[in-house]
């Protein structure tokens, strides 16, 4: 198990111990709240996520500008 497992691991193991259930239960609802934001990150939408008790997840306009930008100077060339 790598080193990022065995944390994930423990921390799955003092929400168990919070909250109850199993650990297979918590690990399940974790990842599906991180594939969640990651799928609206990837669509490109830049839109606002938010996850209860966990906070909110957007893309600063200033760097967004700057990363269209770049992107079209890059086209430029």
């Amino acid at each position: 198990m790598s080193r990022v497992n065995k944390f994930k691991h423990g921390i799955f193991k003092e929400m168990v111990s919070e909250n109850g259930g199993t650990i297979k239960e918590t690990e399940e609802i974790v990842e599906s709240a991180l594939a969640f934001t990651r799928k609206h990150i990837e669509k490109g939408e830049f839109s606002l996520v938010r996850l209860p008790f966990f906070g909110k997840f957007h893309v600063n306009p200033r760097r967004l500008k700057m990363l269209n930008n770049a992107v079209f100077q890059r086209r430029k060339i």
